[in-house]
């Protein structure tokens, strides 16, 4: 760990919180992979989809504990880079940095891209190709004013857009367990319906 690093790592602002950071967490796990995801996998593996989540979920949780050994030994600011980067070198932990880079560019622009698709089913004059580009600009734009006035307002945005996810997921939850009460129907009481039995001679 060279001691330039450390100091500027000592400078940066301390402005997320716990409460930042999980709200973070949830709103990074809360996308397009509960939104749009599950109807993608239903339709092209059928009753198999539950299994290929859960083989991702095992698989999401060896990445996830390799990431939490590696932040418990490198205290350094910069994620997989600087793991990387204390384990193999600079011009090593500069390949992954561009690399996550380039995935964070391309799972945007798949994001937005479903975000237009979205908003479109709601509002078909959106779906012109000039609307959409205009819409995509004023939400980039959108996003890059909160970062530039800093960490605070932008750990504010992140806060209100995971409560806009949730809700409707916590209404579905409750409109689910509202209507998955004890059946009603007339074929299960005395009034049962159909072709009745002839009497026995």
């Amino acid at each position: 760990m060279s001691t330039a690093a450390s100091t500027a790592d000592r400078g940066l602002v301390r402005a997320i919180g716990v409460r930042g950071l999980t709200a973070n967490i949830v709103n990074t796990t809360v996308g397009a992979g509960i939104f749009v995801l599950p109807a993608l996998v239903a339709r092209d593996l059928g009753t198999a989809a539950p299994l290929a989540y859960l083989a991702c979920g095992l698989a999401m949780t060896l990445v996830v504990a390799s990431f939490a050994m590696a932040g418990s030994r490198v205290s350094l600011t910069g994620g997989i880079y600087a793991y990387v980067e204390v384990a193999f070198g600079p011009f090593v932990g500069f390949l992954a940095g561009f690399l996550v880079w380039l995935a964070c560019l391309l799972a945007a622009a798949s994001v937005a891209s479903a975000l237009a698709g979205s908003v479109a089913l709601v509002v078909p004059a959106l779906s012109a190709p000039v609307l959409r580009v205009l819409g995509l600009g004023a939400v980039f734009a959108t996003l890059a004013w909160v970062n530039v006035r800093g960490v605070a307002a932008g750990t504010r945005l992140v806060e209100a857009v995971t409560c806009a996810k949730l809700l409707p997921l916590l209404l579905l939850t409750a409109a689910g367990l509202f209507w998955s009460g004890p059946s009603t129907s007339p074929s299960s009481g005395p009034h049962r319906t159909g072709l009745a039995r002839p009497p026995s001679p």
